[in-house]
């Protein structure tokens, strides 16, 4: 009986993963944004959903799952069937808040990464009046006076957080950090004077540059980008440090080879199209559209990296 009964539950378990992809290729697709709608990775979604359905190949919901700094979407994506039905739209906070908080989730272990999709850019800014021309002028005037300057960003566990405690860390520049519940109030902040700097998701702050409103000292980009090509990056400035907010494509763990290689084509399919690529250069969003093994090590590379921050800046979740 106990053989009969296991090959009656794999027989099951066949079926229902059988269903699933069915049903997937019958045109249902769920993309999960662990983030409040209307935000810059939700929008990501949306847009990507939008190129998507218009293949024909399947219909795309986007489903926005926020909460515990991304954990409760990210999680509700690991325990959904690896079927391929279920996406998660990932970023840095999927491997940022695992380390800084205590949880039995890992998301090498318990996601199947499929592909890195895009990269957008990190900026260090002041206000527009500021005495500070260049990065190298915020330096210096941070170790004239050893707490005295503040660097503010939405946090916790945001990207922004560790470009501020990175940039102090590998500048030497002892300033008093400042977190905001959001990008917004970080940057009113400096508009209004009440911090020194901002680091910040250049999306969110290219419009106050361009108004002449905060002055861009530098990138933390590794090359400058095409958008601010005035803009010095922090290595150019002496501040030898890159961090790039990066968006992807991720399954449950276990997901069969056919079901990542499907999800893999529908996603690079539409990081093909140049309506696409143009909606994205719109957001700041640079096509990146790497895929397979080099994405599961550029994860385990981007733990260890955030580990590293996270203990010498005493970074921590509550």
């Amino acid at each position: 009986m106990g053989r009969v009964r296991r090959i009656f539950q794999a027989a099951t378990a066949l079926l229902a993963l059988a269903f699933a992809q069915a049903a997937l290729a019958q045109g249902r697709l769920t993309i999960v944004v662990p983030f409040a709608a209307g935000g810059g990775i939700d929008i990501f979604a949306r847009l990507l959903a939008d190129e998507i359905g218009r293949s024909g190949e399947t219909s795309v919901i986007v489903e926005d799952r926020p909460g515990a700094s991304s954990m409760i979407g990210t999680e509700y994506v690991a325990r959904a069937a690896p079927d391929g039905a279920t996406v998660l739209i990932s970023s840095n906070s999927t491997l940022i808040t695992p380390v800084l908080r205590k949880s039995a989730f890992d998301p090498t272990r318990d996601l199947t990464p499929v592909c890195n999709l895009a990269e957008s850019p990190q900026v260090i800014v002041v206000k527009a009046d500021a005495p500070y021309k260049s990065l190298a002028d915020l330096v210096a005037a941070a170790r004239r006076a050893p707490g005295a300057l503040t660097i503010g960003s939405n946090g916790p566990a945001s990207t922004q957080q560790l470009v501020a405690e990175m940039f102090k860390r590998v500048a030497g520049a002892d300033m008093t950090y400042v977190p905001y519940p959001g990008g917004a109030p970080a940057v009113n902040a400096v508009i209004g004077g009440h911090i020194t700097a901002v680091a910040a998701n250049y999306s969110e702050v290219h419009a106050q540059i361009d108004a002449g409103q905060i002055r861009a000292l530098a990138t933390t980009a590794n090359q400058r980008i095409p958008a601010a090509s005035g803009t010095p990056t922090a290595r150019e400035e002496g501040v030898d440090f890159d961090i790039t907010s990066w968006h992807g494509v991720a399954l449950p763990a276990k997901a069969p080879p056919d079901v990542v290689a499907r999800v893999e084509k529908l996603f690079m399919g539409a990081l093909k199209s140049p309506d696409l690529r143009a909606k994205l250069a719109l957001h700041q969003y640079t096509p990146t559209g790497v895929c397979g093994a080099p994405v599961a090590d550029f994860m385990r590379r981007q733990m260890e990296s955030i580990a590293t921050i996270a203990r010498e800046a005493n970074i921590k979740l509550e």
